[in-house]
């Protein structure tokens, strides 16, 4: 029985939930930032609205504020995703005993036993469960469909935003390797940009690529790659019961104003 799996993606994420509790936002160029006052003004989430501006996740508010003088930023209310998300995946559960979270607003599902093991019967669910977010939620969710986890979650950036998309092992080579190679879930900068010196600029690249090559260039990783690329992924969905065990702490900050002698660097310290 072939597997099915879906990667489900709520769209925009906390700036719709924002949108829903806010409805005179509707259809203007929202976005969800840190703390302007204090200089932590980076864009978490932005509406299509302002992605149509050229507003970019990461981005400062200012420069933010320079390709869209009408956006509307609002502080995050991480309280209220974490409702929303415990939502979204309470549903997904109604399907599967197999969820695994990944991060507030994305989610896999094994969906293999409910559809008899067929891509088609899964797309169908998944059409099933995007509508019930619709309703139920009043966000919208893109989902992909496929056989292993990493094409699922390629799907579900394809039809953005409230799209379905199914991938198979008779499409992949049309749908997944044209993508950039920066597409693919394990590609982060450093090893996009190393890719790009060795002349592989598609996820397609990765595919044809000889693996002792790849092995060369990025050692396990560049195999675990090729495998990706070719759609040799068979890590299960994990259904994980508790909170993993925190193996290190990050902690920053970003000063409200310019650091400008050793004096102000040593308070900050």
């Amino acid at each position: 029985m072939e597997r099915v799996l879906i990667h489900a993606d709520q769209d925009c994420f906390y700036a719709s939930v924002e949108i829903l509790h806010h409805p005179l936002l509707r259809g203007k160029p929202v976005a969800v930032a840190g703390d302007p006052e204090a200089r932590h003004g980076i864009i978490l989430t932005k509406s299509y609205e302002a992605k149509r501006c050229g507003v970019k996740t990461a981005m400062a508010i200012w420069e933010a504020k320079q390709v869209c003088p009408d956006l509307i930023v609002l502080p995050p209310n991480y309280p209220l995703y974490v409702r929303f998300s415990q939502m979204f995946r309470e549903l997904l559960s109604e399907y599967s005993d197999l969820v695994e979270g990944y991060g507030l607003d994305e989610a896999w599902a094994d969906l293999t036993i409910l559809s008899d093991g067929k891509l088609r019967i899964g797309a169908d669910i998944a059409a099933e469960i995007s509508e019930r977010v619709r309703r139920e939620m009043g966000t919208t969710v893109s989902i992909g469909v496929s056989w292993n986890k990493i094409f699922a979650k390629l799907g579900s950036d394809l039809r953005k935003p409230n799209g379905l998309a199914a991938i198979t092992p008779q499409n992949y080579k049309r749908l997944v390797w044209p993508l950039p190679a920066a597409d693919l879930l394990g590609v982060g900068r450093a090893t996009a940009r190393k890719l790009e010196t060795m002349g592989i600029h598609t996820i397609g690249d990765i595919a044809l690529a000889p693996p002792e090559a790849l092995h060369g260039w990025l050692q396990k990783w560049g195999l675990i790659l090729h495998m990706f690329a070719n759609g040799q992924d068979n890590s299960p969905v994990t259904a994980i019961e508790h909170t993993p065990e925190i193996k290190s702490v990050g902690n920053s900050t970003t000063t409200p104003r310019d650091l400008e002698n050793e004096q102000d660097a040593h308070i900050v310290f």
